[in-house]
């Protein structure tokens, strides 16, 4: 079950997301070669805030992909304003209001 997780997570992340930098035109390419492992960590570190390494591995491929879909929209609606320091900024503000939410759900779960 896992391996077929990761075969469709796979296809999903290569063939069915937007490049969120192609505002840049002829750099995209180079800039998804930069930014593409600090994405990966990043999203394997937010999985790892809510997931346990091991404990159900299909679950962990799933969100993976959730995760990284995410991270990707995210991006691609930065893209939408080629990037605006001021969008980036409420962006992030957002993201960090999520991974704030995400920690305080995990907490009144599992603590009681």
């Amino acid at each position: 079950m896992y391996k077929i997780m990761v075969v469709i997570s796979l296809l999903i992340r290569t063939f069915c997301l937007p490049d969120p930098f192609e505002c840049f035109g002829d750099y995209a390419i180079l800039i998804n070669l930069v930014v593409e492992a600090p994405i990966h960590l990043l999203v394997y570190k937010l999985v790892g805030t809510i997931y346990s390494k091991g404990s159900f591995p299909p679950l962990g491929a799933l969100l993976y992909l959730l995760v990284y879909c995410t991270v990707i929209g995210i991006l691609w609606l930065m893209s939408l304003f080629s990037f605006a320091w001021w969008w980036v900024l409420i962006i992030l503000a957002a993201i960090g209001l999520l991974i704030y939410g995400i920690h305080w759900l995990k907490e009144k779960i599992f603590n009681g």
